[in-house]
């Protein structure tokens, strides 16, 4: 629930940037989203009280509500209780603030995120005044990265301040340094002390960098499995002994191998390149290796929501029956199919390939809608 008459001013572009976003896309595989009630009881987090630690906050609110744990209610009864808490800890501050508290969107409740990003939680953030971010200082990389850290991480000044964004950040710097050969990167951000200019508070963002040593590629060599047996690959690698190591050498050839594969029927292949670091040199070394698992064949196909012509010339497009080779990228191709043909071009599906991996066989379904059927998806 947004707690607020003011308009909502903080930005969920990180929040849905955490996420990895299962919407329905035409011709992909889709999960079903897990239909969930409202929880009854939710962790609570904090964005931008930037005078307390998390830590700090929490148990300052501790003293002053009784009972209260790490969970609460989300109703507004509750969440109020906690707001004007927060309130009076400010004004003990001489700050008058408008707070606002957020719940987690059902969708937020539901979908798969990245491990780095917060978790769902009810969020509590002072609306008015403003905490911006003023500058970003970067200690403890390499000098030849300053530069351009300082660079990427320059458009995070004058933003709203919040903690809920502090593990985009740092996952930006740590993949940043990881492409130039710091294998082992490691990124912590703050801030430092708020000052109070104008109508808006301001603070710095610290972003402490502990890079590690700087990987060089000992030997890259890959194995193409059995489709490929014997064949040398070392033209398809564009790195070689002695570069800057990167965390995926390899570019292209991972997604060239298993395109090979599952267009063969190998729909369960396994492609596997983990590095093996020497840090006393440090130096590392690649194998890539494929096992291509199973062969499998097509038992079943099952199409929904299409009348029979439709489903007849929907068969036909895909390619596959009962009995053939699984081709996982015959159903990539329909997808394209269908935007071309006058009489489908309007649908788009999602499919289900249901694997026995002991009897080497796939149950497909494929559940077309008609696009203007779907409901728009909007982030606030």
């Amino acid at each position: 629930m947004l707690c607020s008459t003011s308009d909502r001013r903080f930005s969920r572009q990180l929040v849905v940037a955490a996420l990895a976003l299962s919407l329905t896309v035409a011709g992909h595989a889709q999960s079903a989203m897990p239909s969930t009630s409202k929880p009854t009881h939710l962790p609570y987090a904090f964005s931008n009280f930037v005078w307390w630690s998390d830590d700090d906050l929490r148990a300052q609110l501790k003293k002053r509500i009784p009972g209260l744990g790490d969970e609460i209610t989300p109703t507004n009864a509750t969440e109020s209780r906690l707001r004007d808490a927060l309130k009076t800890l400010l004004r003990e501050k001489g700050i008058v603030a408008d707070v606002m508290s957020e719940d987690p969107s059902p969708f937020e409740l539901t979908v798969e995120r990245v491990p780095e990003a917060p978790g769902p939680a009810i969020v509590f953030s002072i609306l008015n005044p403003q905490i911006l971010v003023d500058h970003v200082i970067v200690s403890g990389a390499p000098d030849a990265e300053i530069d351009a850290l300082n660079q990427s991480l320059k458009r995070t000044q004058g933003r709203k301040y919040s903690t809920r964004y502090d593990w985009n950040t740092r996952r930006e710097v740590e993949e940043q340094l990881r492409q130039d050969g710091y294998l082992e990167a490691h990124a912590e951000v703050g801030h430092d002390k708020p000052r109070h200019e104008g109508e808006h508070y301001f603070v710095n963002l610290i972003v402490a960098t502990t890079p590690g040593s700087q990987y060089h590629i000992a030997a890259i060599t890959a194995d193409g499995g059995p489709l490929l047996n014997g064949r040398d690959l070392s033209s398809l690698i564009k790195t070689k002994p002695g570069d800057v190591a990167i965390p995926n050498p390899w570019a292209e050839v991972p997604g060239e191998l298993r395109s090979l594969y599952e267009h063969s029927g190998y729909a369960g292949v396994a492609i596997e390149d983990p590095p093996i670091l020497d840090r006393e040199h440090a130096l590392v070394s690649y194998h890539l290796t494929v096992t291509p698992g199973p062969l499998y064949h097509l038992r079943s196909l099952t199409i929904h929501n299409l009348d029979a012509g439709q489903e007849s010339k929907a068969r036909r497009m895909l390619g596959l029956q009962p009995g053939d080779t699984f081709d996982e990228l015959a159903i990539s191709a329909l997808s394209n199919k269908l935007r071309v043909d006058s009489s489908l071009s309007g649908y788009s599906f999602t499919y289900n390939p249901a694997k026995d991996k002991s009897a080497g066989t796939v149950d497909l379904t494929l559940d077309f809608f008609n696009n203007s059927d779907q409901p728009s998806v909007t982030t606030h």
